[in-house]
């Protein structure tokens, strides 16, 4: 016999327990990345669960937004009151499911059905998936008439082999340019270093206040300080700051990046602009100093997230679709996917314009999204 709890915090569960449903792709939706961003005083967070026994069998967070606090809703949600269902940052949402194919699609029955008992009585007239990965959209549709629309593209480095020399063969045609990226760092004095977070957390904070600043994302010193913070009492053991620093050893810049499974996790970068010295600071931070980082780790998957798909592309970067899926309540059994078809073709159509590449064309040929 299978139970549905609602717990009121992620430390209500083991992490063990938990994070036995999270594969690779999912850190997100990990234990300690959620336990780092529980915060009452933005958003009310659960923790709906399905259970046998002692075995976890499905499980994600949902967030009740004040209106003042609350993101911006997708088109597809829009006049809805909504509560939102998967983690609330990081933009990747997959369900969390154990067992075989049959027994997948009953424990995510079960969780649906405990969601929506939840927002009924938090007054919602809806559960919205934001950010969900093309199979958990097909699964969610095969138990539930569905309406998605195509939200954006994720970008992954796929570097199966797991050495530079492989990736630096995925970059085919485009792989001279990024070999002179790293020679032309090199030659300008300055190198890498790691670090775990709680090492880098104030000396870092401003500098990401800097480059939040130069792209029109201002936060406050103090929140950035916060947020760090937070994940490195959460996170440490998983994280690897990569420092930029001149022949002094002086910090120039430096990237927040997490392991999970075999995957790393690009996450924050900052740099103080006036000591960089247009030698492709970022992209050595971000991309090849963490590449040769994974090759010594075991590590073959660059997580990159969501914007500037060229730029990403470009260096070695597969994009794949993500959905935002709206479910109203109550809820009716029966499978169903509904959505506007031209307008979600004209999104693909813009991400590759943008792009230029990194799209598998049976990945994006949106007709074949249909219930499973």
């Amino acid at each position: 016999m299978t139970e549905t709890r609602h717990l009121a915090s992620i430390g209500d569960i083991e992490r063990g327990t938990w994070d036995s449903l999270v594969p690779a792709p999912c850190f997100y939706q990990s234990h300690g990345w959620l336990a780092g961003q529980e915060r009452p005083d933005f958003a009310t967070a659960t923790y709906t669960v399905v259970s046998s026994g002692s075995r976890l069998l499905a499980a994600t967070p949902s967030y009740d937004f004040p209106a003042e606090n609350a993101p911006p809703l997708p088109p597809v949600a829009a006049d809805r009151e909504v509560l939102r269902v998967g983690t609330r940052t990081g933009y990747h949402n997959e369900f969390l499911l154990a067992g075989t194919e049959e027994e997948q699609r009953d424990a995510l029955a079960e969780l649906v059905e405990g969601l929506a008992d939840h927002a009924a009585r938090l007054g919602s007239d809806a559960l919205l998936f934001d950010f969900l990965t093309t199979d958990s959209l097909r699964l969610l549709a095969g138990l539930f008439p569905v309406r998605a629309q195509l939200r954006s593209a994720e970008a992954v480095v796929h570097n199966e082999e797991g050495t530079f020399e492989s990736y630096r063969r995925l970059l085919g045609r485009n792989v001279r340019k990024r070999d002179y990226e790293v020679r032309k760092f090199e030659q300008a004095g300055l190198r890498l270093e790691t670090a775990p977070l709680s090492e880098c957390v104030d000396e870092l904070a401003p500098l990401i206040g800097q480059t939040m600043d130069r792209y029109d994302a201002s936060l406050d010193l103090a929140e950035i300080r916060t947020f760090l913070t937070v994940q490195a009492e959460h996170l440490d053991g998983l994280s690897t700051v990569f420092r930029v620093v001149d022949e002094e050893g002086g910090l120039v810049g430096g990237h927040v990046s997490f392991a999970w499974r075999e995957m790393l996790y690009a996450r924050v970068a900052g740099f103080d602009y006036t000591r960089t010295r247009d030698a492709y600071e970022y992209f050595n931070a971000v991309y090849y100093g963490p590449l040769r980082h994974m090759e010594q780790h075991g590590l073959d998957t660059l997580h990159l997230g969501l914007s500037a798909v060229q730029a990403k592309v470009r260096r070695g970067a597969r994009l794949h679709p993500v959905w935002a899926a709206v479910l109203p309540l109550p809820l009716v059994r029966g499978a169903g996917l509904t959505r506007d078809a031209a307008a979600d073709q004209a999104l693909a159509d813009s991400v590759r314009a943008e792009a230029g590449g990194g799209m598998d064309e049976k990945e994006w040929e949106l007709g074949r999204v249909t219930p499973l």
